[in-house]
């Protein structure tokens, strides 16, 4: 009977705890319509999708959002509780808990480039000698790496999308590589839909994105949150409210 009221108490004591203390995610700020910031409010799918899921989970949750390079870098070093979204990789699954059993989102990655100046993509021999654009931080996959580092490419980094599709039309790279969802939301705001189109051949597709947690992070009850909100995401997809979210920001959906 003791060790059952203790029991009771620990886990009282840990949901109190957890209660008081919001969850502190960070985000790509520069990742519409996924993830984005509108009269300064943290907002987009992932962001409507995780909150949702915390206040299922009973989990208080404060977003903000960085630069990719940054949330990388705050989920190593513990200055945050986790991120949305990331890819998982094994460089990466050192320093986060990826929450593996629900995908926040897929995502689909090709090479864009301008109007007039397609090229044949079948493999990545045939960006030999063309300069590729990449967002710092971001995560193509191990192909990409390999190229990258055998000299199949030549690979120019940019802070964001907006100095990334600038450095296109000012001829400083052939291509670059971009999430199709966000590219097109982000060409749209440009006006640039017709100026800019992608290749045939994807760099990634259906890659899964997660919620993460930081292996730094000084929490104590980590496993149960990872738990609770696997379990309030896989709600959301099976009862339809992941795709009501998205649907607001995207057709496809």
């Amino acid at each position: 009977m003791k060790k059952c009221l203790i029991a009771c108490l620990l886990v009282l004591f840990a949901t109190t705890a957890r209660a008081g203390v919001p969850l502190h995610f960070v985000a790509d700020g520069d990742f519409a319509p996924y993830s984005m910031v509108i009269d300064g409010v943290p907002t987009g799918i992932d962001v409507e999708v995780f909150t949702e899921a915390a206040r299922r989970a009973g989990l208080e949750v404060d977003i903000t959002m960085q630069p990719l390079e940054t949330v990388l870098k705050m989920v190593r070093d513990g200055s945050c509780d986790g991120a949305l979204a990331l890819f998982r990789s094994p460089g990466r699954e050192r320093y986060a808990l990826f929450m593996e059993a629900t995908p926040i989102h897929f995502s689909d990655y090709v090479l864009f480039t301008k109007v007039g100046t397609r090229f044949p993509f079948n493999s990545y021999k045939d960006l030999s000698g063309r300069v590729i654009g990449i967002v710092t931080g971001v995560d193509l996959g191990q192909d990409f790496i390999d190229a990258r580092s055998k000299g199949d490419m030549l690979v120019k980094e940019y802070p964001d999308q907006p100095a990334i599709i600038a450095g296109l039309l000012g001829g400083e790279i052939d291509a670059f590589a971009g999430n199709i969802d966000v590219t097109y939301y982000q060409l749209k705001n440009m006006g640039l839909t017709s100026s800019i189109v992608y290749l045939d051949r994807k760099l990634l597709t259906g890659q899964p994105s997660y919620a993460a947690l930081s292996r730094a992070a000084q929490r104590q009850d980590k496993e149960e949150i990872i738990q609770a909100l696997e379990k309030a995401l896989d709600q959301m997809a099976k009862d339809g409210t992941y795709n009501n979210i998205a649907r607001r920001y995207l057709l496809r959906f």
